[in-house]
């Protein structure tokens, strides 16, 4: 899952919000902390534990993880989704020993590790590791070292609204990865919808976060957007990349699309019925599934004619604080959390597809793979985590990379240059990765 966070050089204004937005978070954890929630933060038998999920979506884990652990009991932390990169460069920058435990993006692990941010477990994982996706425990290592535990792994799936294609008479697409549609048809048909009666063609879940558009410019041949030793060059000023941004930016300039809609908004404009078609995480085919008066169905993620099928992966995992007090104490939690059947599935409860085997296994048993609507979804998610799987650029400027992109992005989608847009984001990514 994918997000955006600060780079070193931030204007003024969004120097402002983002200090703004630290603070408060930041007030939050101390409200927490005098509460004495979950126990309190001081006690040896306590856990502190940071992360972007909100405490509901955590409850099923820090409940099963104490009813497993008698006498210890975990404070949970929550901080939101784009400021966590902030509060975690303030606390642990810091060496501050709390949180003991936090959630951390995989494509982050090589900026963390650069920051000393994250406490080597290789020699607590031992044989262990085996419970977990090759790939996933891949994403959460360096060097041959293991640096965080991985909760889940992660793909995209175009779903559309069946009642607004049935009414514009557009045939929807089939779930089958050989007949994937490309970008083109998809924009046909989101057009044909549109004119139908949908108030919305199409929208991306995760609007202007590079997690979710970096299959864009890998499907067209223009690459990841950095190169060079370290990947610390951009090389987002190519005809390819200008071309596929420009796509992007047309998608709403069109009316298509809707500007102005945050990733958090994305979710109900498709649960209401006022998009046609939707590109977002199978984590949104339970509460899909689950809301009234609303038919859906599940395709392959399109591609550009003339280029290949890519899709997004990794996920959140678990890192502990090199600073804690209590390493093993933040070990056992996040081997519960991610190397047990149990907890694996405990959190993953909100619908995250999760990187432990066997609970992944549970995973595609849930009954709503079995409706008819959904016949397929499975097999689709495994060939894509298989086949089209394309992970962030692994680079030690991935958080200043994701930021400074995700701000483009949102410039673009709401009406800026193209060109011009990321001339300025390839002259701020210089200047950022110059700083490391």
């Amino acid at each position: 899952m994918q997000d955006q966070t600060s780079a070193f050089s931030l204007d003024r204004r969004r120097f402002l919000t983002t200090t703004a937005g630290v603070v408060g978070a930041l007030a939050g954890m101390n409200l927490l902390q005098a509460c004495g929630a979950s126990g309190g933060s001081s006690g040896s038998n306590t856990l502190s534990f940071l992360g972007h999920e909100t405490a509901d979506q955590v409850k099923d884990l820090i409940t099963g993880f104490e009813a497993a652990h008698q006498g210890v009991s975990v404070q949970y932390q929550p901080v939101p989704f784009d400021q966590i990169n902030d509060v975690l460069q303030t606390r642990l920058g810091s060496r501050d020993v709390t949180p003991d435990v936090y959630t951390a993006d995989q494509p982050r692990m090589a900026a963390l590790h650069h920051r000393n941010f994250l406490a080597d477990i290789t020699g607590k994982v031992g044989s262990d590791k085996n419970a977990v996706l090759p790939a996933s425990l891949q994403a959460s290592s360096l060097d041959g070292k293991i640096y965080s535990l991985p909760m889940a792994t992660s793909t995209q799936l175009l779903y559309y609204n069946t009642a607004l294609l049935e009414k514009a008479g557009v045939t929807p697409p089939e779930t089958d990865q050989d007949k994937r549609w490309t970008w083109e048809q998809l924009v046909a048909a989101a057009q044909k919808a549109q004119a139908g009666g949908a108030k919305w063609g199409f929208i991306f879940e995760q609007v202007s976060r590079y997690y979710q558009l970096q299959s864009l410019f890998e499907s067209a041949g223009a690459g990841s957007g950095l190169t060079g030793q370290g990947l610390l060059t951009p090389a987002i000023t190519s005809p390819g990349w200008i071309k596929t941004a420009t796509f992007y930016g047309q998608l709403f300039s069109s009316g298509l699309a809707p500007k102005g809609v945050s990733p958090d908004q994305t979710t109900s404009l498709f649960t209401d019925g006022k998009v046609a078609f939707y590109l977002g995480g199978p984590w949104q085919l339970q509460p899909f599934s689950q809301a009234k008066g609303l038919s859906f169905g599940v395709a392959p993620h399109p591609y550009f004619a003339g280029g290949k099928p890519v899709t997004p992966t990794s996920s959140w995992a678990l890192a502990i604080n090199p600073n804690s007090q209590k390493q093993d104490l933040a070990y056992q939690f996040i081997q519960y959390a991610t190397l047990t059947t149990k907890g694996s599935e405990q959190s993953n409860s909100s619908g995250g597809m999760p990187a432990n085997i066997q609970a992944l296994d549970s995973y595609f048993a849930a009954d709503y793979f079995q409706k008819k609507n959904l016949i397929g979804a499975a097999d689709l998610i495994k060939y894509e985590a298989q086949n089209t799987a394309v992970i962030r650029p692994p680079t030690i400027g991935y958080i200043q990379f994701e930021d400074i992109m995700g701000a483009a992005f949102e410039d673009i989608r709401n009406g800026a240059n193209v060109e011009q847009r990321l001339q300025k984001a390839s002259g701020d990514l210089k200047t950022a990765f110059a700083r490391l």
